[in-house]
């Protein structure tokens, strides 16, 4: 089995996923430990896991005001149902495109 290196980092995406680790404190914090978007019946009610809710790409994409705290299964219902998570805030378009 022939085996692929993996591909450096770059400095600027180190730099840029740097702030990372203190924008999930901050949202943790800001959510009390709680799931901010509480959308399924099977929701955990407490948040684990930080949602991207203008995607991971981009010059600041670990932002305050990108970031929700969510349970596992309010993550995969929101990724699962886009249509839905666009139209309820808890996914946006990129780079200000427009809704298509």
């Amino acid at each position: 089995m022939k085996r692929t290196p993996l591909r450096p980092v770059s400095a600027r995406r180190r730099r840029r996923d740097a702030a990372y680790p203190s924008s999930r404190r901050e949202i943790y914090d800001r959510a009390g430990g709680m799931c901010e978007a509480n959308v399924t019946i099977r929701c955990e009610r407490n948040g684990w896991q930080v949602h991207h809710i203008a995607g991971r790409a981009g010059p600041d994409p670990h932002r305050l005001e990108n970031l929700e705290l969510v349970c596992a299964h309010c993550h995969r219902f929101i990724h699962d149902n886009p249509e839905w998570s666009y139209a309820n805030g808890h996914m946006r378009k990129r780079n200000g495109a427009a809704d298509g």
